[in-house]
């Protein structure tokens, strides 16, 4: 079996149903093929990975490595990004290796995924790489199946079949062949010591937001004894850092201290994604004490109503004591924020602007409403005549697919996220703190150099194409 991440054009981030654009040049070595390779070799089958868009490959140059390997199966990534170069790599894929097994996983399989299937640059789909499902399509697809496998599209017979992902609580996915990706250079704006790597104790979110693709995946979460196994043998390969891929950590209290508990004696460090309402004074020290350096915290907007339609679960007063608690505990804080919900214009842009440098965070990320597959703004969007119910083609981080919203034009969107990223970090007090800190971890200083490099030289190309 052959983990393959596909070449791209530039830093494109295919993974965990989501993918993007990486504005600064960042690459992690992709949770999807992580998991799949676990599940994989739990199965009996040998591992392999190659992963195209870390090495820079070309598309000849990657197929010819690939016929070098002469892989039985191949669990590619595909992405909304890149969604017209992937179907068009791997329909060459299929041509150069005849008879091979292909499955796929991706954000833009989550609609339509009968099409790539029934058209032949698939044989499966898969939609929860959790599951021993995929393992059990890529041992029989040599022979007729008898029919649909839970969480997978797939070809069976003279037939294109599907069975939902199955709801339970707890999946067992094996120990992650991290190994396998270490010498592949990986980077992470928030790591701060190399090398690094991704864990995942849980599979989708147990909340609602109506922008995102996971409260429509099924929420299971992994045994802790196998999670524990999983941060000792990262400790055993010299890992001394790690970005924890759940999408709200603490969303379950007990699960959360079970994790710290879990967390080896000799402390690594590690950044995680929760929620304002999620994070108290108490649980962040908690954090911090077993090497929570870095919190990642979606605020989305400072308008109360847009929050409530959204389906947010959370107040902007809760934001506040959440990135105060962090702040006091000693963990940097990123917020994130939207630009151009449903019903948002000009005023409350910069009421939300307000609260972000009321609470002063560490770092802020600001975004572009997206409509993305299998969500409820995307439904709410094509409804409207915003966005097109059959559009693949879309990048998370709204680099190259800004939309109208309602209320404001797309160009009116791309100024404001603009002018929000220069007001943030243009200010006096905010470089002399970054430089103080950055000066105190002279390799962390050259990371963020080389990523404001490149998110300059994007900012250029960007203004010079419109």
């Amino acid at each position: 079996m052959l983990l393959l991440n596909p070449p791209g054009k530039g830093a494109i981030i295919r993974d965990y149903f989501c993918s993007k654009t990486s504005r600064t040049g960042y690459l992690f070595a992709p949770i999807a093929l992580l998991h799949a390779g676990a599940v994989f070799a739990a199965g009996g089958f040998k591992v392999q990975v190659l992963d195209a868009v870390a090495l820079g490959l070309g598309a000849e140059e990657c197929l010819a490595r690939i016929e070098a390997l002469r892989p039985d199966c191949v669990f590619a990534l595909v992405g909304a990004v890149s969604v017209a170069a992937d179907r068009d790599f791997l329909n060459a894929l299929r041509a150069r290796i005849p008879g091979l097994v292909l499955l796929g996983c991706g954000d833009v399989l989550l609609e339509g995924a009968e099409a790539w299937v029934a058209q032949g640059t698939l044989d499966a789909a898969v939609l929860d790489f959790d599951l021993p499902g995929m393992v059990d399509y890529a041992r029989g697809a040599a022979s007729p199946l008898p029919g649909p496998l839970p969480g997978i599209v797939g070809r069976f017979g003279d037939q294109v079949l599907s069975a939902p992902v199955p709801r339970q609580p707890v999946v067992s996915v094996g120990l992650p062949p991290h190994e396998l990706f270490l010498g592949y250079g990986y980077r992470y704006p928030f790591a701060r010591r190399r090398p690094f790597a991704g864990v995942l104790t849980d599979f989708g979110c147990p909340f609602s937001c109506s922008f995102c693709v996971m409260s429509g995946l099924a929420y299971h979460r992994r045994p802790m004894d196998e999670v524990a196994a999983e941060l000792r043998h990262l400790e055993a390969l010299g890992v001394r850092e790690f970005m924890l891929w759940d999408q709200t950590f603490a969303a379950k209290r007990e699960w959360a201290l079970e994790f710290l508990e879990a967390l080896p004696a000799r402390r690594m460090g590690w950044t995680c994604f929760t929620r304002p309402d999620r994070i108290d004074a108490d649980l962040a020290r908690q954090m911090a004490h077993k090497g929570c350096h870095t919190a990642i915290m979606g605020v989305e907007t400072a308008n109360p109503e847009t929050l409530r339609a959204m389906r947010k679960g959370f107040t902007p007063e809760q934001a506040r004591t959440a990135f105060a608690a962090c702040r006091a505990a000693g963990i940097a804080t990123v917020a994130t924020v939207i630009v151009g919900l449903p019903g948002e214009g000009p005023a409350d842009v910069e009421k939300t602007l307000r609260l972000i440098l009321d609470m002063d965070p560490d770092y802020l990320s600001v975004h572009t409403a997206v409509p993305r597959a299998g969500t409820g703004l995307r439904a709410g969007m094509a409804a409207s005549g915003l966005a097109s119910a059959s559009c693949e083609a879309m990048d998370q981080s709204g680099e190259e697919c800004v939309l109208a919203s309602d209320s404001m034009s797309a160009e009116e969107i791309l100024r404001l996220r603009r002018s929000f990223n220069r007001r943030f970090y243009a200010r006096p007090h905010y470089l002399a703190r970054t430089a103080l800190r950055l000066l105190s971890r002279p390799g962390m200083l050259l990371d963020q150099v080389r990523q404001g490099l490149t998110l300059l030289g994007r900012n250029r190309q960007t203004r010079g194409a419109r």
